[in-house]
């Protein structure tokens, strides 16, 4: 046989070497760079996520992912270790742009600040504290699948109405998850008529879980609302099983767990609660059932959305790379196009569609993935099953909607009081000696960190009075002041009142600071008792107008200060009798914003006060101002109005100041009280706040 010339070597070489790289680019096509979406869930342990999640992550790929590159799940299984840390690895992968998760309200305050300053979008199925949608709404990094957890309160007010319940008692863990119920279930009970008998919070875990059951069960309520863990649910069970007493137990969504049931065994029988679900006209349950055998658990529609939505948001970064994530989820989920669904075939047509430019109106196994246009966050409608314990298991008795289509965030997680606020009448042909003094007192009385908001707006009304002119010997200002100087604040020195705001805490001028702030003292300083601990003090006479701020935590018929001690209805009804009857005022005026505000003057019977507080004898109040900056509320709902009104209309009246914050804050009915001899209702706020 003849030798191959070297020039033919040379040619079958170049073959071999283009059908080589012909396999290469082959290879390419087929096992393209994958999509990686980051999974920041509890796998193990409790809820049952990882079905619904490979469910999506199949639908998505079966017909070919996202122009052609699969979606592959990273996942980071919080269940097994700390949240934090995982959020931070996902941060620093640079191939990991969305995250689905995390689980839960205090992860998210934690970690969103560091996603939103990356340019990294989070989206939570299970996150569900209300005040989230106020922290991070108009930041467009922050989305759900599931409405904050004020519509599940609304869901259940709506429920025990339809059951003709007229008293409950509610028991809330101390906690992120925990406050959106203590803050928002007064509100709604109160605009249904629904008497709410007790309110307490509890430490989660904590022995003493059985005491505060039964001071709940003193109230005699026909029901105990509970928003907690199984495992306090379960004592509250058996707490209410020991006393005997015909109350029947409603769990939200955190109780839903296998552990509930199997910790109480057969007295689990009858509990009922909600929980966020499938819309049943997406046909997502049945589907589910049909796949793998069981019904979904209730977060497994909002899971699957997440992840869809995600796949949806990658697609429109592949197709517009110069736009930011935060445009593109907002093109995704504002869509007008043609409504797409959930399955497989649909989210390929919708892919399909939004790599082609189009915009498509998505939807959900959950419902309609419709958002808030002004604040982004939350979808508008959230599906919950209303379920019962039957034969050891979680039944769906029933699934409601939280609220009619497009209702907004604004209407919803801001709900304002309904009905027209009516102010006490004027009071004319008083004879009161004329105004030749004005004092004031403000007091902050909170301490730590989580507090900031309080010394924040205790900060801003002394500005405000010295902006109008009263000198600071003429105001008593008691702040526990540890702010400026906590070592959580980043700002060393600093307190502001809106976000990268000017310094209020400097040039002010303190007259009791931490532990000299106390009950006992603000008593002194009202009624005019001076003593070696308290030789400041309000120096006031009939021709003497008195102003008194405060801002703070509160509980039904008392006022929380920070050295373990409180201010009670007791304490003000007798300080303001001593104040009328040593004729130390001409008229008097009280701000105060806590929660409860108005049972601290529900005794008053000395003459001349106007008592404006946030919220009525059943309700909390809360914050309503959030700094990214430095990851803290920095002023509080009644607070940052009733300020603003005055701030729009330098002449606006007590009267119209009433009337306009009870328009204005929300989750609150802001309440007004006169006691007689009143003639500052038709006043200007402001002239009556100077010399």
């Amino acid at each position: 046989m003849k030798p191959i010339e070297p020039k033919k070597i040379w040619l079958i070489t170049l073959v071999i070497l283009i059908i080589a790289a012909g396999a290469l680019i082959g290879y390419t096509v087929i096992h393209p760079r994958p999509v990686r979406i980051g999974i920041l869930l509890p796998i193990t342990g409790g809820v049952e996520l990882k079905e619904p999640l490979e469910w999506a992550q199949e639908n998505i790929n079966q017909q070919g992912g996202i122009g052609g590159r699969p979606v592959e799940l990273v996942y980071r299984d919080t269940g097994t270790g700390n949240v934090t840390a995982m959020a931070e690895e996902l941060l620093a992968d640079d191939s990991v742009r969305i995250v689905i998760g995390p689980p839960t309200s205090d992860n998210v305050y934690a970690i969103a600040p560091a996603f939103i300053k990356k340019g990294k979008l989070l989206i939570s199925p299970m996150a569900t504290a209300g005040d989230i949608s106020l922290a991070f709404g108009n930041e467009w990094y922050f989305w759900r699948t599931t409405q904050g957890d004020v519509a599940q309160v609304k869901v259940i007010v709506s429920l025990l109405n339809e059951k003709k319940v007229h008293r409950i008692s509610l028991l809330v863990e101390n906690a992120t998850y925990g406050e959106t119920f203590y803050n928002w279930f007064g509100f709604f009970a109160t605009e249904s008529g629904l008497d709410l008998a007790s309110i307490q919070q509890f430490e989660p875990g904590d022995r003493s879980l059985e005491a505060d059951v039964d001071d709940a069960l003193q109230a005699n309520p026909e029901y105990i609302v509970a928003a907690c863990q199984p495992s306090d649910a379960a004592v509250i069970k058996r707490a209410i099983d020991r006393s005997g007493k015909p109350v029947k137990l409603f769990l939200t969504d955190t109780a839903v767990s296998p552990a509930l049931i199997r910790s109480l065994g057969a007295s689990a029988e009858g509990l009922e609660g909600t929980s966020p679900t499938a819309d049943p006209s997406t046909g997502f349950s049945v589907a589910y059932q049909e796949k793998f055998g069981h019904a979904p658990t209730d977060f497994a529609a909002p899971v699957y959305d997440a992840l869809m939505l995600a796949a949806y948001t990658s697609a429109r970064q592949d197709t517009n790379p110069s736009e930011s994530p935060a445009d593109s989820i907002r093109n995704v989920v504002y869509g007008n196009g043609t409504r797409a669904g959930w399955d497989a075939q649909a989210i390929h047509e919708t892919i399909l569609a939004i790599q082609g430019g189009k915009t498509p109106k998505i939807s959900g196994a959950s419902g309609p993935l419709d958002y808030d246009r002004s604040f982004g966050v939350d979808p508008l409608v959230t599906y919950y099953s209303h379920w019962v314990v039957e034969g050891g298991d979680f039944r769906t008795i029933s699934v409601l909607g939280s609220g009619k289509t497009g209702e907004t965030f604004e209407s919803l997680a801001r709900s304002r009081a309904s009905g027209t606020p009516v102010p006490p009448m004027a009071v004319t042909n008083i004879s009161l000696p004329g105004k030749k003094d004005f004092q004031a007192v403000v007091i902050g009385p909170s301490e730590g960190w989580s507090n900031y908001r309080h010394e924040s707006d205790a900060l801003a009304m002394y500005t405000r009075l010295k902006a109008n002119g009263i000198p600071d010997d003429h105001i008593i200002l008691m702040l526990y002041d540890d702010i400026p100087t906590d070592p959580e604040n980043p700002i060393q020195g600093d307190v502001h009142n809106v976000p990268r705001g000017p310094n209020l805490r400097y040039g002010a001028d303190v007259d009791y600071s931490g532990s000299q702030v106390t009950a006992a003292t603000l008593t002194n300083v009202l009624t005019g008792t001076k003593t070696n601990s308290t030789p400041i003090v309000l120096e006031s006479n009939a021709s003497t107008d008195v102003f008194v701020y405060l801002v703070g935590h509160g509980n039904p018929d008392k006022i929380d200060f920070a050295v373990n001690n409180t201010f009670t209805t007791g304490d003000f009804t007798n300080i303001t009798d001593t104040m009328n009857r040593k004729q130390n005022y001409r008229q008097l005026v009280f701000m105060i914003d806590t929660c409860f505000g108005e049972g601290i003057a529900s005794n008053a019977t000395a003459p001349g006060i106007l008592y404006l507080t946030g919220a009525s004898r059943s309700e909390p109040s809360f914050g309503a101002v959030y700094d990214l900056d430095i990851k803290q509320w920095i002023s509080d709902e009644f607070s940052s109005e009733a300020m603003g009104l005055i701030r729009e209309n330098p002449d606006i009246t007590f009267r119209e100041l009433y009337v306009g914050a009870y328009k204005r804050v929300t989750g609150s009915h802001v309440q007004m009280i006169t006691t007689g001899n009143v003639t500052v209702l038709d006043e200007p706020v402001m002239e009556f706040l100077k010399l």
